[in-house]
C-alpha cells in the first residue's frame, strides 16, 4: 500500500480509516468544489447569504469529526474544510459560552505569520471566520495529501524518524518569529482571557500555559498542536501544517509539556493491555518532538 495514496476508491478495506474515506486524505479533483474568492472574509449580506450556501452542502455525508461537548463538526467538501456546529441544537448552560471566535482569529492570524516562514509546507487560506446565523463558522483550504497519522500504518521506523526530524525544523524555522513587544508573559497569538470557557481547553493545560509563574525566558512562536494528524503528508515530506487555533508564543518547555501530557498519549493509559514495548514505543514515538 502506498502510504500517500489520497485516492478514496483505492483505500483497502483493513484501513485504519477505511470507514471515513474523506478523514485525513485530500486528492483534488476537477469537479471539485471550489470556494468564490470574491467573497473571502467579506461578511457583506451578499457573501454571508453565499456562505450560507456553501454551509448548507455540509451533512453527515462529509463530515469527518463529529463535535461533542460543544465542539463543532468538521467537513470535507471539495477543496475546503469547514468547521461548524449547524447540525446540533443551540447548547445552553456552561456549554454555550464556547466562543470558537477567538481561536478563529487566533488562526487567521497565526497562519498568515507561519506562512512568512515556512516557504516549502503550506497553511491553509483561510477563507471565511466569522458568523452565520449566530454561530461561529470557519472556512479553510484543504490541503492535498495524506494526514501523517493515517500514513503511520503504512511507513518505516526510518521514515517515522525522518518525518519527526523535519518537525523539528520546522520548529525551529517557526521559533525564529519572536512576540511583537518585549514580553515574557505567554499568550495565544490573539489574548484571550477565558480559554477555558471559550476554547474548552483541560484546567490542566490552563495550568501549565497560564500558571502564576506565567513567564519564559525563550518566548517564541509555536504552533501548539503539533501531532501527526495536523501534519499533511506526501512522497516522504511534510507538505501542510493545518489546525493553528492554539498557537501562540511559550517558551519550548512549555509547549513540550503541553504536547506530552495533552497532546499524546500517555504510556499509563495502557498500562492494563500489556503490549510490547516495540508497540507501545510506536504508539509514544512522536512524544518527545520537542527533546531537541
Amino acid at each position: 500500500m502506498n502510504p500517500y495514496e489520497a485516492n478514496p476508491a483505492k483505500i483497502p478495506a483493513n484501513d485504519r480509516y477505511s470507514d471515513v474515506p474523506l478523514y485525513g486524505r485530500y486528492l483534488p479533483a476537477s469537479d471539485d468544489f471550489q470556494p468564490d474568492l470574491k467573497h473571502t472574509n467579506s461578511v457583506s449580506e451578499e457573501s454571508l447569504k453565499y456562505r450560507a450556501s456553501v454551509l448548507d452542502l455540509c451533512n453527515t455525508s462529509n463530515r469527518i469529526y463529529e463535535g461533542l461537548e460543544g465542539a463543532r463538526d468538521v467537513f470535507a467538501v471539495g477543496s475546503v474544510i469547514i468547521k461548524s456546529s449547524h447540525l446540533h441544537a443551540q447548547l445552553g448552560g456552561r456549554r454555550a459560552s464556547r466562543d470558537f471566535s477567538y481561536a478563529d482569529a487566533n488562526e487567521v492570524k497565526a497562519t498568515a505569520l507561519a506562512r512568512a516562514v515556512l516557504e516549502d509546507v503550506k497553511v491553509p487560506i483561510i477563507y471565511f471566520a466569522s458568523k452565520i446565523k449566530g454561530r461561529d463558522v470557519l472556512v479553510q483550504e484543504r490541503i492535498a495529501g495524506v494526514g501523517l497519522n493515517v500514513a503511520w500504518q503504512y511507513i518505516s521506523a526510518a521514515q517515522k524518524q525522518a518525518f519527526k526530524d523535519e518537525a523539528r525544523d520546522i520548529l525551529r524555522c517557526l521559533n525564529a518569529i519572536k512576540p511583537p513587544s518585549s514580553s515574557t508573559t505567554r499568550a495565544y497569538v490573539v489574548d484571550d482571557a477565558d480559554p477555558k470557557a471559550r476554547r474548552g481547553i483541560q484546567e490542566l493545560e490552563h495550568d501549565i500555559i497560564f500558571s502564576k509563574d506565567n513567564h519564559d525566558p525563550d518566548l517564541c512562536f509555536m504552533h501548539n498542536d503539533f501531532t501527526p494528524s495536523n501534519c499533511i503528508v506526501d512522497d516522504d515530506k511534510i507538505v501542510g501544517l493545518v489546525d493553528w487555533e492554539m498557537a501562540g508564543y511559550f517558551g519550548r518547555k512549555t509547549a513540550g509539556e503541553v504536547h506530552v501530557k495533552i497532546r499524546s498519549p500517555r504510556r499509563e493509559n495502557f498500562a492494563a493491555l500489556n503490549l510490547s514495548e516495540d508497540f507501545l514505543g510506536d504508539i509514544l514515538f512522536w512524544n518527545d518532538l520537542y527533546d531537541f
